[in-house]
């Protein structure tokens, strides 16, 4: 009986390390787990297990107006601190707060920089974002194999997700700063549709983001984005924006934020964007001088 149940227990083992052990291939093949639905978000991650940031004195998070319109080597050329872009693609304002909370306890930086505009605020709250930053740290560094566990996906999945994932490089910052050649004719005549039913609880967690990094000695440099002049054409839309400028205004300054609005269609054109949101290379280069000039008042 005792040699019966040893023997299962052997056969057992070897499964377990055998199935343990097609993973870790896979893993150091770049075949990483499936995290979230954004694989450059997935991408970003593990990359910093692999390749960690030690030190982030400047951390610019958000969703994908942050990396995109961001371009990194100016702003590392204008200021001395150690500069990371950890944004990335689909993040709502309840995405960024748990997931900036995360970094900035491991990171611990001076300054956050977060390029948002009506976008971020209009969609409800994905938890799986969380499915990284939640797991222990400790396992995230030398573990991240965890995760083909955690939230199990078809060896199908993973490698349609490293063949057919849309990735973009990012330079070595983390930013990705890039020309859209073909434009989605979609997106870039979308009418403005603000606010929405999501919208209070973006506000609220906004508010909450700014109270915790002041609580922290963080200063958030909150910078309103640009958007296409085409994208707000009539009174009542005009209203609307101002009425979400003034709103989160009064959010970052009131916990002592820096807010820096660059929603001007004199300086930023149309043919600037790619969608009604998002600036083309050549948009970021304009939308990062300026906000250098006004960085440079602010990080001593």
């Amino acid at each position: 009986m005792r040699r019966g149940i040893g023997s299962f227990l052997l056969k057992t083992a070897f499964f377990v390390l055998a199935v343990l052990g097609l993973f870790e291939i896979l893993y150091r093949r770049g075949v990483w787990p499936i995290i979230s639905q954004s694989a450059l978000y997935d991408h970003k991650m593990i990359r910093l297990q692999q390749e960690p940031v030690k030190k982030v004195k400047i951390m610019a998070m958000g969703s994908s107006l942050t990396l995109y319109e961001l371009n990194s080597e100016m702003i590392v050329h204008n200021f001395p601190l150690p500069y990371y872009n950890f944004g990335s693609w689909n993040l709502q304002v309840s995405d960024i707060y748990p997931i900036l909370k995360e970094l900035v306890k491991e990171y611990r930086p001076e300054y956050v920089i977060m390029c948002s505009s009506v976008g971020d605020f209009m969609k409800p709250t994905d938890s799986v974002f969380q499915n990284f930053t939640n797991t222990n740290r400790f396992i995230r560094r030398h573990f991240p194999e965890f995760f083909y566990f955690r939230d199990y996906h078809s060896l199908r999945q993973l490698f349609d997700r490293k063949e057919n994932g849309y990735l973009i490089d990012t330079d070595p910052w983390g930013g990705a700063f890039f020309t859209m050649k073909t434009i989605n004719r979609a997106k870039w005549d979308m009418r403005l549709d603000f606010p929405t039913p999501y919208t209070a609880i973006q506000y609220r967690t906004l508010d909450s983001l700014c109270g915790w990094l002041q609580g922290q000695k963080v200063k958030l440099v909150y910078v309103q984005a640009p958007m296409k002049a085409s994208y707000i054409t009539t009174p009542a839309e005009q209203a609307t924006i101002t009425t979400h400028f003034d709103t989160c205004r009064s959010m970052v300054e009131g916990h002592g934020g820096v807010y820096l609005n660059y929603h001007n269609t004199a300086i930023f054109a149309d043919s600037l964007f790619f969608d009604q949101w998002h600036l083309q290379a050549s948009g970021g280069v304009v939308l990062t001088k300026e906000l250098v000039a006004d960085l440079k008042t602010i990080i001593k």
